[in-house]
Parts: structure tokens; C-alpha cells; sequence
């Protein structure tokens, strides 16, 4: 399982979502409230074994954001 299939799989079950588009973002997902925000953040920091500041959780935004933000870590 590579790198966007991970988070995309970890988003789905967040997000409570049989499919997640790679165009997902606070913009366009309903279900993107800021609860689910920080129920992302968490499952990303333990699934990925890394910690995130508040501001880089704030600018995780859209699925891409959040690729660039994981690879940052690792």
C-alpha cells in the first residue's frame, strides 16, 4: 500500500465515506467538519508514527496538503 492509498484509507474511515476522491477538501466534503479535522490529524500522527504542530494540522486542508504534509515528516 503506498503513500496516498494509506491516507485515503485512513480518511474514509474518518470521514465515514466508502470513497474518497484524491480532490477531497474542507471545501467540497460535508462530512470535513472541524471534529473530523482533528480525528484525522490524530489517526495521521499514529498511523504515520509522527507528530504535528497546530499549524500544519490548521493548513491540512485538501487531500493534497495533507500528502505534502505527511512526506514532510517522514
Amino acid at each position: 500500500m503506498n503513500l496516498e492509498e494509506k491516507i485515503l484509507g485512513i480518511m474514509r474511515e474518518v470521514f465515514d465515506m466508502e470513497a474518497v476522491p484524491t480532490d477531497v477538501s474542507q471545501k467540497n466534503c460535508d462530512r470535513w467538519d472541524s471534529l473530523r479535522h482533528l480525528t484525522l490529524a490524530s489517526e495521521l500522527e499514529d498511523a504515520f508514527d509522527i507528530e504535528l504542530e497546530p499549524e500544519e494540522i490548521a493548513e491540512m486542508t485538501d487531500f493534497a496538503r495533507v500528502i505534502d504534509m505527511i512526506q514532510s515528516k517522514l
